[in-house]
């Protein structure tokens, strides 16, 4: 029982590290598909070239920490069900995959803002519409992170409402919260506009979750073990 906490605990951990690295990384960023309209975009590409450089590698860092998770939570999941651990673990490979391409994305438009400065370019058409394309291949690539994440995170959450390892209104509260996201990503694939509150209740939830974890980590009553 004190195993199963103290691995509670260190999912708290982990999760309070993806949080700190996850929002500079956020904050860093500096892309949007608006920038694009400037006739200087790619100069100012350059000029924060290197804070997006440390942008990438939190991201990168972030997603590992998720493999982490993964790795820690397969032989707790597998207790309970071995198709939703392989399942589970799965889509966090896939995910980690996709969060390498988007940033590689990132790095290809550095590298072409590099190009620009160097040719001294007048002309932005060519170099505008290549500018424009890695950003949106960026975009498209993290929507599907998020369409990912939330897939791995929602039986994360319905595993914990299954097993009662954390209260069941932190998991069904995780189920929903999640949800959203999930749901905005698609909608914005099909061009309908969605708020910025479809994914702010993921964060405050996941704030509230690694808090408890760091302090209760998991129930002690081991519930997936006796359903397995």
């Amino acid at each position: 029982m004190k195993t199963n906490q103290k691995k509670g605990r260190l999912i708290g951990l982990l999760l309070l590290l993806i949080v700190v690295a996850g929002i500079p990384s956020v904050n860093l960023r500096g892309l949007s598909t608006s920038m694009a309209a400037s006739p200087e975009f790619l100069n100012e590409v350059f000029q924060k070239s290197m804070q997006m450089r440390l942008a990438v590698l939190l991201d990168i860092v972030a997603g590992a920490l998720w493999l982490v998770v993964a790795v820690i939570l397969f032989p707790v999941i597998k207790q309970y069900k071995k198709g939703m651990a392989l399942g589970f673990f799965g889509i966090w490979i896939v995910y980690f995959a996709v969060i390498i391409f988007s940033n590689i994305s990132h790095l290809t438009l550095l590298s072409l803002s590099q190009e620009f400065i160097k040719a001294g370019a007048t002309d932005m058409s060519h170099f505008g519409t290549l500018g424009l394309l890695k950003i949106e291949e960026y975009f498209w690539a993290h929507y599907m992170a998020i369409i990912l994440y939330a897939s791995a995170a929602w039986i994360f959450y319905y595993f914990l409402f299954k097993t009662q390892l954390v209260p069941r209104f932190l998991s069904a509260w995780g189920l929903i919260a999640i949800s959203l996201p999930f749901i905005a990503c698609w909608l914005t694939i099909f061009d309908i506009s969605v708020s910025f509150y479809f994914f702010l209740q993921n964060g405050l939830h996941m704030i509230v979750l690694l808090l408890w974890l760091l302090v209760k980590g998991f129930n002690p009553t081991e519930k997936a073990v006796q359903s397995a």
